[in-house]
């Protein structure tokens, strides 16, 4: 088992200016422009770009004709008929990499040193941060009667031989949980979500010195232990059952990892048990960071992590512990079957003649994170694209993160090589290794929190790769304003093995349909705090191919490369698809996004709201104008409608100015003058629409979070709430609340349609 020590060993800081605290990426220089005013210069000013602004004019435009766009398309895609992927993959998922380790210090100077190979300006970012990390779990099953053990677990997932990595075992932990020795009887709690402890709590079930034995699945896994916590529990013991896995199961006939492609059943599934709904990042510096030699105030952790120890444990361990509760306590019968022999899944417990023992000790320290930077510089350098991908994990880890690891090196690669042809982009691109992503996506909610102001002013889109490639099916969550340049692009690249498009492939499996962003990746920053339009995208395998073994050590450079991607072609394929779409946003003139799909997806959402039909007469008392709340819903019906009609002229018009841009020389020179002033206008409403739909003030109870369209749930954490602010208080039947949500949505709605 990996010695405590080891993992606590740091190595000195990388690289880092004396000083540094906002990244150069992100820094402007401070000028004093008050030599401007004076009434000369004004005169000579306008002399000056009369005489040359014709010049100036085609200067502006050299560099982005339609020609040269798509050589530089093409440049990029030539760079990647050599496919590396493989061999970064390997480099990555050697061994586990906890935050502040010598092993993730390492890879982070890896990673710098392949940036700066590849012609990248490289920046390192250092932030302080709370950090737990395993020391000893154990968990026993006992007889009531005499204390004996009955059976007692191991904790840790077989050595195979065909899996190298898989030598090196890790411990069964997850982070943050609290430290402590809990003996107790135990009770099924099914997945652990809300729904699931509030039948617990009808039948009269009570919790007090029990252990909650809770099933992945449905929920983030944090978000279980809070419930379980919530509802009284002294420790909660996660198990992953291969039920969840769809038809590739042992039960069915297919031959468990490695011999086949069901999980292997000693595989154990590790992570985080932050309350992410709460607040994603660091627990101690809610909405703001520390960096190195800061003086700032830290706060209790507890708000979003446990007081009570968990720990997670194998399907095979389980089956002996789940088999004794059949027959015992109430029955659920509505609760799903699972595949533990033995055990019926309706019985909660307990059963009085057998305990568990359940130990978790935790080192918890305030750890240096190393986020990694790779730019190339574009001639708009106040207009940033980021394309992140984390590094830290709890395993060797291929899957999650390190195809995505191998997928940014391989676009950083081909950007270079463009660079390298004399190319600079239109727009800047930030290439960016994440750290302390696993404990609750620390490392780019403070560097978010941190850069908040530039980040808002400056970044027109965040490109999130977290898994990468664990199969051949292409998943897409993403911001509306981002629906038209992933469509596009993907139709420009060839789905393997096949005459169709990804594009085609993409539609056929989801019917055209993108996932709502919610929390649990990297993203969540960008979108859920800075209104910043961001896409997660990644290949992932269906219910009948190969069972990810996510966040176990047989996540594998073995798994992948034998049974998840053999060749390490959709690898290939998304270091071209994440790349294009960059591209795409950085070298068109008009940005490549549209307001009318956003348009669309609110009023798809805005009509799936239930408000109870004994609100809708109820006056709104705060309400200036008065009136009841349907008619206040009816207008807010309006509005969209009119939003609706406003942002699909203006789309038009977008793509008309792009048109007469790319005709560029058949215009005069007033002409031109005309359009630059209309597409800088344009450019500006596109990049600060996603903006509008912030709410300084946050959510009730959940401020961090600030975005009105979109939010972690706050009882599911992975899976989005749309429209929070009007969901929410219907859910808590809080009259009031939802008015000041309806309103506020309302207003933002009604003065985009007027000012787009």
């Amino acid at each position: 088992m990996t010695d405590k020590k080891e993992l606590k060993k740091k190595e000195p800081f990388l690289d880092v200016e004396a000083g540094q605290q906002t990244p150069d990426i992100l820094r402007k220089p401070v000028r004093d422009y008050q030599w401007l005013r004076n009434p000369i210069v004004i005169v000579l000013q306008i002399l000056i770009l009369g005489l040359f602004c014709r010049f100036t004019l085609d200067q502006v435009h050299r560099s982005a004709q339609p020609d040269p766009v798509h050589k530089t398309f093409m440049g990029y895609l030539g760079s990647l008929e050599e496919n590396y992927a493989g061999t970064w993959l390997k480099e990555y998922s050697n061994e586990t990499q906890f935050p502040g380790t010598e092993a993730n210090i390492k890879l982070a100077n890896w990673t710098r040193d392949k940036f700066l190979e590849f012609g990248l300006e490289v920046e390192t970012d250092l932030y302080t941060t709370y950090i737990s990390y395993p020391v000893s779990q154990s968990l026993d099953l006992l007889s009531a009667s005499n204390g004996s053990v009955v059976f007692k677990a191991a904790l840790q997932e077989d050595i195979l031989e065909e899996d190298p990595t898989s030598l090196k075992s890790v411990p069964a932990f997850l982070g943050y949980a609290a430290s402590g020795d809990v003996v107790g009887e135990y009770i099924y709690c099914n997945y652990g979500t809300k729904e699931d402890f509030d039948t617990l709590a009808e039948l009269g079930v009570n919790a007090t010195d029990k252990i909650a034995v809770i099933r992945y699945g449905k929920i983030f896994r944090g978000l279980k232990v809070k419930f379980a916590q919530d509802f009284g529990f002294k420790a909660a013991l996660l198990f992953t059952d291969p039920k969840d896995d769809g038809e590739v199961t042992e039960a069915n006939g297919y031959k468990a990892y490695p011999e086949g492609i069901a999980r292997n059943p000693s595989a154990i599934q590790r992570r985080s048990s932050q309350f992410l709904s709460v607040f994603p990042g660091d627990p101690t510096t809610p909405g703001y960071a520390i960096k190195p030699g800061e003086n700032k105030t830290r706060s209790s952790p507890h708000l979003t992590t446990p007081r009570i120890p968990a720990i997670p444990v194998s399907y095979r361990e389980v089956i002996p512990i789940l088999q004794k509760l059949s027959g015992h306590g109430p029955k659920v019968e509505s609760w799903p079957a699972g595949l533990v022999p033995g055990y019926d899944y309706a019985s909660i417990g307990p059963n009085p003649n057998y305990k568990l023992h359940l130990t978790n000790e935790q080192d918890f320290n305030i750890t240096n994170l190393y986020n990694v930077y790779g730019k190339i510089e574009g001639h708009k350098k106040d207009e940033v694209i980021i394309i992140g991908n984390h590094r830290d994990s709890w395993t060797p880890a291929a899957g999650d993160p390190h195809t995505g690891s191998a997928v940014l090196l391989e676009i950083a690669r081909a950007l270079g090589n463009l660079q390298k042809t004399g190319w600079k982009p239109q727009r800047t691109i930030m290439l960016a290794s994440w750290d302390g992503e696993e404990y609750g996506l620390l490392g780019s909610t403070e560097f978010g929190e941190y850069n908040a102001h530039d980040l808002s002013k400056k970044t027109l889109a965040y490109f999130n790769m977290d898994v990468s490639a664990v199969g051949n099916i292409l998943e897409l969550g993403a911001s509306p304003m981002l629906y038209e340049v992933l469509r596009s692009t993907a139709d420009l690249l060839e789905y393997p093995g096949t005459d169709k498009t990804l594009y085609d492939h993409f539609k056929e499996n989801t019917n055209d349909t993108f996932k709502s962003l919610g929390s649990g990746s990297y993203y969540t920053v960008f979108l859920d705090h800075l209104g910043i339009p961001s896409v997660d995208m990644g290949f992932t395998s269906n219910r009948t191919g190969p069972v990810y073994h996510y966040h176990s050590v047989y996540d594998s450079y073995h798994w992948i490369e034998s049974l998840a991607d053999p060749g390490f072609v959709f690898h290939n394929l998304m270091a071209k698809y994440v790349g294009l779409s960059v591209l795409k946003l950085s070298e068109t003139k008009v940005y490549q996004m549209k307001a009318s799909d956003y348009a669309s997806e609110i009023q798809r959402l805005y009509e799936k709201v239930e408000v109870p039909k004994n609100w809708l007469s109820r006056t709104i008392g705060h309400c200036s104008k008065g009136g009841k709340l349907v008619d206040l819903l009816s207008d807010t019906e309006q509005n969209i409608i009119s939003l609706k009609k406003a942002a699909i002229s203006f789309d038009e018009e977008a793509v008309q100015l792009q048109t007469k841009y790319d005709n560029w020389d058949s215009l005069s020179w007033w002409e031109k003058l005309a359009l630059q002033l209309k597409i800088v206008k344009t450019n500006r409403k596109l990049n600060y629409f996603e903006r509008k739909f912030l709410n300084p003030d946050g959510l009730k109870d959940r401020p961090w979070f600030r975005h009105i369209i979109y939010v972690s749930g706050r009882y599911t954490g992975y899976a989005g709430q749309q429209l929070p602010g009007l969901v929410e208080p219907i859910e808590d039947n809080d009259y009031e609340t939802f008015v000041r949500g309806l309103t506020f949505f309302n207003n933002v709605v009604n003065n985009l349609a007027t000012s787009i």
